[in-house]
């Protein structure tokens, strides 16, 4: 089972890739996050998630639940920083796009996974459009 957790609610597409998540049988929602705890309670509600899986800080959620991949939608113009933070926290992200504002931006991205062991896709959408479901595990 694939453990995955959402990190930040600043984009609209958290709650697209969360549903996702919720209605493949090969991945489960361990946690949500977010700095501003309102952010997320349409998540709680939508993905039957208890309190003890809702968190402010990334690193509190890690310290208490194990993750495969995290789900990051901060501001566009937050990636960057986002990524430096999680990516040592140790499980692979998925950001949405735009990837970086600047080249020295997704370079620091790269480098920040690079450095954790922990691989960093760019959720494009489009390219989900004709696929009939999730890769196989």
């Amino acid at each position: 089972m694939l453990k995955i957790a959402g990190i930040n609610f600043d984009h609209f597409h958290m709650g697209d890739l969360l549903r996702m998540v919720d209605d493949y049988p090969g991945a489960e929602i361990v946690g949500i996050c977010d700095e501003q705890p309102s952010r997320m309670t349409d998540a709680k509600v939508a993905f039957r998630i208890p309190e003890s899986g809702v968190f402010s800080k990334p690193e509190d959620l890690f310290a208490t639940t194990e993750v495969d991949l995290v789900i990051l939608c901060p501001a566009a113009s937050k990636h960057g920083e986002w990524v430096e933070r999680v990516a040592p926290l140790g499980a692979d992200i998925l950001v949405e796009k735009p990837f970086a504002g600047s080249l020295a931006e997704a370079d620091r991205m790269i480098a920040a996974c690079n450095a954790s062991g922990v691989r960093l896709a760019i959720n494009w959408p489009l390219n989900w459009v004709h696929r009939t479901g999730w890769p196989s595990d």
